[in-house]
């Protein structure tokens, strides 16, 4: 049987890179998160000249980790305190000129129909549409499932310079689904 750890990570080996900036499979802590974004925020001073990029793609990495550790449905979170380490996988580097951004996770297979229908609606949305949409989140209710401002995915689709992509593997012998998005800048 193919385990979880598996699938996320070779979810994130589809995608060829001629740069990696940061990989990382495991738990997601705060205090983790905190060390990752210093080697993204030093990796993108050495590497990119335009600020405007390096704010899209430290945001994107943000959005992507959050993600990971609001909705990530791995059996193996840990807990400390108050806080849950949630399990993962994250990926920043290029490809062809452009940064790419990936992240994988198990999600529960209900989550995974209604993170499609999100997904699609973004996918059909043009530039302005995304920029209306995220405004009107900003000043709404957030959905009864949300963990968050529920404008994580409007914020990735709004900072890429491509479509967002993304795909759902179902885990064998459980309700899980790997969950894999990726971001283009």
């Amino acid at each position: 049987m193919i385990t979880s750890d598996v699938i996320l990570s070779r979810l994130l080996a589809d995608t060829p890179h001629d740069a990696v900036a940061l990989h990382y499979t495991g738990f997601f802590s705060q205090p983790g998160v905190v060390a990752m974004g210093e080697v993204i925020r030093l990796y993108l001073e050495k590497h990119e000249a335009s600020f405007p990029l390096r704010r899209r793609l430290f945001s994107t990495f943000v959005e992507m980790v959050q993600n990971i550790m609001r909705y990530s449905s791995d059996s193996r979170a840990l807990c400390r305190d108050n806080d849950q380490l949630r399990f993962g996988a994250i990926c920043v580097g290029t490809r062809d000129g452009r940064y790419v951004c990936e992240s994988a996770n198990l999600i529960r297979s209900d989550e995974a129909a209604r993170l499609t229908r999100c997904l699609e609606e973004i996918l059909a949305m043009d530039a302005a549409e995304i920029k209306a949409a995220y405004k009107h989140a900003l000043q709404s209710e957030s959905p009864a499932w949300s963990k968050g401002a529920h404008v994580g995915l409007l914020t990735l689709a709004r900072d890429a310079s491509q479509p967002l992509e993304f795909t759902f593997r179902r885990v064998e012998s459980t309700d899980l689904s790997a969950f894999w998005l990726k971001a283009i800048l």
